[in-house]
């Protein structure tokens, strides 16, 4: 077998095919071409005619431990209907330097683990990593709206830069997945996402899942009012157990106050 056909085993890159290799000092270079010969448009995947090359890697996942990029001369296109654009390539989405499995896995490490491992393993810039993500998570809703369907949500917040900076997240209770979020905490930040989902929408809510602050309260209550509020158990038992301890505390100061004016009497009688 050829070592090109090695190699476009080991890429598992659908639609591609190798035409060559070579080292240098960082790793493996593979020369890959799509599977078709005509150019197409990277928007909408018209064929178009190619012109213009221009050579360009893509970090793809490591061979062996070895570092290992693709190569490729990709040409403009001039479409008719979306104007002057790069070619469509299988391996990559187009104005990224990854290709689509550096990029899932990215994805699905920084998931699964913390962000030191995500960096050494990959190799690359946590800024980075959060690009990989948005890209992929666009890729993977391309044909979906995830604000559909919506019966039961939960909303709370996320803390980030030592809890000065907030992210309020909206939750699918009924598919277990966050389904919107965005930047603060406040009732108008809430309410940005019920203008997203629309008021016809907004009437299918059934039930809502918060914490007791008092900005979600009032959001919840403006844009969904015929929607069951559920207050999160974890702040409810919070509650409660504040409660005891301040009674606990309360009793503890009883006891050393009559413990004191005993210890006093006792003392004077004798």
């Amino acid at each position: 077998m050829r070592a090109t056909s090695v190699l476009r085993i080991l890429l598992a890159l659908p639609k591609t095919i190798v035409v060559g290799f070579e080292f240098d000092d960082n790793g493996l270079i593979v020369d890959v071409r799509p599977t078709w010969r005509v150019a197409r448009c990277s928007d909408c995947g018209d064929k178009c005619a190619g012109y213009d090359e221009r050579t360009r890697t893509w970090r793809h996942l490591d061979l062996a431990g070895i570092q290992c990029r693709v190569r490729y001369a990709l040409r403009r296109v001039s479409c008719p209907g979306c104007g002057v654009k790069v070619e469509e390539v299988p391996w990559a989405e187009s104005g990224s330097g990854f290709t689509l499995p550096f990029e899932g896995h990215t994805t699905y490490l920084a998931q699964r683990t913390d962000k030191t491992t995500v960096v050494e393993q990959m190799r690359i810039a946590w800024p980075t990593v959060g690009k990989i993500i948005q890209r992929f998570m666009r890729r993977a809703h391309k044909d979906t709206d995830r604000l559909d369907g919506l019966r039961i949500i939960g909303v709370d917040e996320l803390s980030y830069r030592r809890h000065h900076e907030y992210v309020t997240v909206v939750v699918d209770h009924e598919r277990g997945e966050i389904v919107w979020a965005a930047k603060g905490k406040s009732a108008a930040t809430l309410k940005s996402f019920f203008e997203r989902l629309g008021e016809a929408r907004c009437a299918q809510l059934e039930a809502v899942t918060i914490d007791l602050s008092g900005a979600y309260i009032k959001a919840v209550t403006e844009a969904t009012p015929n929607a069951k509020i559920i207050f999160d158990r974890f702040h409810v038992q919070r509650l409660a157990h504040n409660a005891v301890d301040e009674v606990r505390r309360e009793e503890v100061r009883k006891a050393d106050t009559a413990e004191k004016k005993t210890s006093r009497r006792l003392g004077g009688r004798s």
